[in-house]
């Protein structure tokens, strides 16, 4: 059997399968906007296709120990919805837990000190006594982590440029970030190594900072081996030796080392890695950590098309949602937009598959194919609002993006019942709409197995057109048939099965993300303007005019004077006063350049 192991952390994952190692940039943790589902999503995206084999699964992700109610709904959400064979088993644990396995085995004593963007200690003492301190986020705690060393040197810098405070190198590379306004914890963690080369450099400002990280951070290690934290922490200290001894790991262990030997700590090299712990764990059910993990098995599964939905993650109960309709409404209301927090993360994790879709789906307008979206219920009306607003948008003509519903027209106003289930009116709607080789077929369905959907997909490729699948389940056989499939994994609905809820609005975001950049891979938008936009009623003449004005840096009268002379015409009036040509000229350019940007050369 395979055992694969997964290192997330909020900078990015590693992952080990059968001996081979990888790693990928994009990373989460449970304490995140996106939480579980979000975390679930970067799994399956840094794994890829999982061995064809039986195999199980064991994660170590960063908060686990302080939300065991994240934890144990990631699990859930990792037992099913993979594309091929599920993990028989599946081990949820931190990140700072899988270290202490890797370093010191499952029942050997000692402390691991994990200092990255934020900074924890986890201690296991002779008897087996294990112990956390701190992990709590950069509003409680972290304290001595990169995001709390870079924030306060940020604020060391802001009063330096102010006058409020003593003048200090960190000025000048805080002066290039500062502008980005970074506020998520990586962001400012970002910071910190500049803080620590200042400080060893010799500025006085980020050598107190970072002195008093380090102080810190001993005091956290002292306290998870249970040694008095009280003790004195200067330099002139005995060094410091708990059973079994200190690992420092994390992206700071480096840079903060000689530091932290110098402040008393006696420092143990690791033997083994994050990787290493979870493959023990996998397999060792009897560590000193066993009531850190979280462990589900993959259940056992019926059969058919009931049992299909059963196992849709949409379908499952999100945690915490079981008195939904006791809360009072404030606190109702907070519960469904935290189970609609999911989407944006899930629609990030499916961004390369995004961009694929979306060059696809520009070069089909640039060369006048269509964009054909199909869909069912929430999804396929979805996807009728989208292709709907492509025309007045970006002057597309409506003939090039259309959406075949379900229960055709009527279903957009209310539901058609049965008609999702209907694979032969999804290939008849494609066949009537004459879909051929330069088209887009876009299939929406949260489920992933609509038959109409499915029907249309078949049909689709068939007649020789580009298929794309937007879904919220992985594996699915919507995905299946499709050149690209963005899979939207958003997990379980705080009223299940509703999938109006998170599954729609990462569609909804998806949609928009999908179309917005094929009209703009398309040539439809000059810099941040719409200058396909259609002229239609004051308020848009109003936007049509201050987008000539804004784009040409003219002045009002002259802007109104271009769009008039070239009709309504919002890119040929741009392209006429960058330019300096009249509006038949402009156009003509404009036709054979293909964008404002190439007739205007710049």
């Amino acid at each position: 059997m395979s055992v694969v192991a997964v290192d997330l952390g909020r900078s990015g994952a590693r992952v080990a399968v059968d001996g081979h190692r990888s790693s990928t940039t994009t990373g989460a943790g449970l304490g995140d906007a996106g939480g579980a589902p979000a975390v679930a999503a970067v799994v399956r995206a840094a794994l890829g296709s999982p061995p064809g084999e039986s195999w199980t699964l064991a994660l170590g992700v960063p908060g686990a120990l302080t939300s065991p109610d994240a934890a144990a709904e990631v699990a859930e959400l990792l037992t099913t919805g993979w594309s091929g064979r599920a993990p028989e088993a599946v081990a949820v644990t931190s990140d700072v837990v899988a270290w202490h396995v890797g370093v010191f085995g499952g029942h050997a004593a000692g402390v691991v000190l994990a200092v990255g963007t934020g900074a924890v200690a986890l201690g296991v003492d002779a008897r087996g006594t294990v112990r956390r301190v701190d992990g709590h986020g950069l509003l409680l705690g972290d304290t001595g982590g990169g995001a709390s060393i870079g924030q306060q040197g940020l604020r060391a810098a802001l009063r330096a440029l102010e006058g409020a405070g003593p003048a200090t190198a960190l000025t000048d590379p805080a002066d290039a970030v500062l502008g980005g306004r970074p506020t998520t914890p990586a962001e400012l963690a970002a910071f910190a190594p500049a803080v620590l080369a200042a400080a060893e450099d010799g500025d006085a400002v980020a050598g107190r900072i970072v002195d008093a990280a380090v102080a810190e951070l001993v005091a956290t290690v002292r306290a998870a081996a249970d040694d008095a934290p009280s003790l004195p922490l200067d330099a002139s200290n005995d060094a410091f030796l708990p059973p079994g001894g200190v690992a420092l790991v994390g992206g700071l262990a480096a840079p903060l080392a000689d530091r932290l030997r110098a402040a008393g700590l006696t420092l143990h090299d690791p033997q083994g890695d994050a990787l290493d712990g979870l493959l023990t764990l996998a397999a060792d059910v009897t560590t000193a950590h066993e009531a850190s993990v979280t462990r589900r098995r993959e259940r056992a599964e019926a059969t058919g098309p009931a049992a299909d939905t059963d196992r849709l993650p949409t379908e499952a109960v999100r945690p915490g949602s079981e008195d939904l309709d006791a809360l009072a409404t404030p606190d109702l209301v907070a519960r469904l937009v935290d189970g609609q927090s999911a989407a944006p993360r899930a629609v990030a994790a499916a961004s390369d598959r995004l961009a694929r879709a979306a060059d696809l789906l520009g070069a089909a307008f640039r060369a006048h194919g269509r964009l054909v979206y199909v869909g069912a219920g929430t999804s396929g009306r979805l996807a009728t609002q989208d292709a709907a607003e492509l025309p007045p948008t970006f002057g597309l003509d409506p003939a090039r993006a259309i959406a075949l519903l379900a229960g055709g027209r009527d279903a957009a106003d209310a539901a058609v019942e049965g008609a999702e289930d209907d694979d032969v009116a999804g290939r008849a709607d494609v066949d009537d709409a004459g879909v051929g080789p330069g088209d887009v077929v876009v299939g929406v369905a949260a489920s992933g197995r609509t038959p109409y959907v499915l029907g249309a997909l078949t049909a689709a490729r068939e007649r020789g057109a580009t298929t794309v699948a937007v879904v919220n389940a992985t594996g699915s056989p919507v995905a299946d048939l499709a050149d690209v499939a963005v899979e939207l994994v958003t997990g379980p609905e705080v009223l299940a099965g509703s999938t109006r809820l998170a599954a729609g609005t990462a569609q909804k975001i998806a949609l928009n993300t999908l179309t917005t950049a094929a009209m703009v891979r398309a040539g439809a938008t000059y810099g941040p303007w719409m200058v396909g936009v259609r002229v239609t009623n004051a308020k848009l003449r109003r936007r049509a005019e201050r987008i000539v004005r804004d784009a040409t840096g003219t002045d009002e009268d002259t802007a109104r004077a271009a769009l008039v002379a070239a009709g309504d015409d919002v890119a040929a009036a741009v392209v006429a006063l960058l330019a300096g040509l009249d509006s038949p000229a402009a156009r003509d350019r404009l036709t054979r350049a293909g964008s404002v940007r190439a007739a205007v050369g710049r």
